[in-house]
C-alpha cells in the first residue's frame, strides 16, 4: 500500500514539474525583442517611409520657466537638439561622424561633456531616426544585441537589451514587457570630483566625488504617421547646465512631430 502512494506522490509530482515547465515562456533573445518593438512602433515599411523627423516642444529644468526645444533628425543617422535657455543655447548634436556639445564648458568638465558625446554617437539619444536605424543596421554593422532579463521602469517590468558596437561603452535599451515601447536608456556612469567649479556650490574636500548614472527615458506615447512616438523625455543633466544643484534631469514635452520635411545641414554641425 505504501508502495502505491510512494508512486502516486511520485507520478504526481513528475506531472506538477512538466507543467510548470510547459507554462514557462520561453525567453527572448536581444534580437527578438528589437524586432518585436519595431514592429510595436509602426513595422520596418512605416519606419522606412520617414527619411527626416522634427519633433517640436518644451523644455523645463530646475525651477525656471519652460524654454522652446527642437529635436531634428535625418537618416540613417544625423541628430540634433537645441534647447533655448534662458541665457545661451544648449546643442547636443551628430553629424554622422562628429559629435557637438554647445555651449564649451571648462575642461574639468570634460568627462561630462565625452560621455554626451558617446550617447549621441550611440545612434540611441532621443527618438530619432538614428534610433531606428541602429536598431535596424544591427547586425550588418557587427552591433551585438544581447538579452538581459527584465527590470522595472517606473514600476513596469522592461525587457533588457545590451547593445555593444565596440565602440565606448555598451548601452542598456529598456522596451516595456507589454507594449515593447522603448522606455529607456542606460549610458553608463561618470565619477568627478564635486569641486570642480562649474558643477556645484557647494563646498567640500579636493577629494571628494559623486557618481551620475546617465539615462534616457521616454513615455507618453501617441500615434504620429502611422507610428507609436513618444510626447515626453527625461535626461540626466548636470550643472554648469543646471544652476541649481549639481545633478538633475530635463523634462521634454512634445507637442508636434514633423516628418520629411528639409532640414539645413547646417543644424548638425
Amino acid at each position: 500500500m505504501k508502495r502505491g502512494v510512494s508512486l502516486l506522490a511520485s507520478l504526481t509530482l513528475i506531472m506538477t514539474v512538466t507543467a510548470r515547465a510547459s507554462d514557462e515562456k520561453p525567453q527572448m533573445t536581444g534580437v527578438e525583442i528589437i524586432n518585436k518593438h519595431l514592429q510595436a512602433v509602426g513595422g520596418k515599411e512605416a519606419i522606412n517611409k520617414i527619411k527626416s523627423r522634427v519633433a517640436i516642444g518644451i523644455a523645463k529644468k530646475d525651477s525656471d520657466a519652460s524654454v522652446p526645444v527642437a529635436i531634428m533628425s535625418e537618416a540613417p543617422n544625423r541628430v540634433s537638439a537645441i534647447y533655448q535657455f534662458e541665457g545661451f543655447n544648449w546643442q547636443l548634436s551628430f553629424d554622422g561622424a562628429k559629435a557637438v556639445f554647445r555651449p564649451a564648458i571648462s575642461r574639468a568638465s570634460s568627462v561630462v561633456v565625452q560621455k554626451y558625446e558617446e550617447m549621441l554617437a550611440s545612434g540611441t539619444m532621443f527618438n530619432s531616426m538614428s534610433l531606428y536605424n541602429a536598431l535596424l543596421a544591427a547586425e550588418s554593422a557587427g552591433t551585438k544585441l544581447e538579452a538581459k532579463g527584465t527590470k522595472k521602469v517606473k514600476g513596469r517590468p522592461a525587457y533588457v537589451v545590451e547593445m555593444k558596437s565596440g565602440k565606448g561603452q555598451p548601452v542598456r535599451l529598456y522596451f516595456d514587457a507589454e507594449n515593447f515601447m522603448w522606455v529607456r536608456s542606460d549610458y553608463g556612469s561618470v565619477r568627478i570630483t564635486k569641486d570642480m567649479g562649474t558643477f556645484t556650490n557647494a563646498v567640500g574636500s579636493k577629494d571628494e566625488e559623486s557618481t551620475i548614472d546617465f539615462y534616457v527615458e521616454t513615455s507618453d506615447f501617441k500615434d504620429v504617421d502611422g507610428m507609436k512616438l513618444p510626447f515626453k523625455l527625461e535626461m540626466v543633466a548636470t550643472s554648469p547646465i543646471l544652476k541649481q544643484r549639481n545633478v538633475g534631469t530635463i523634462v521634454t514635452t512634445i507637442s508636434e512631430y514633423r516628418h520629411n520635411i528639409q532640414i539645413d545641414p547646417k543644424m548638425f554641425q
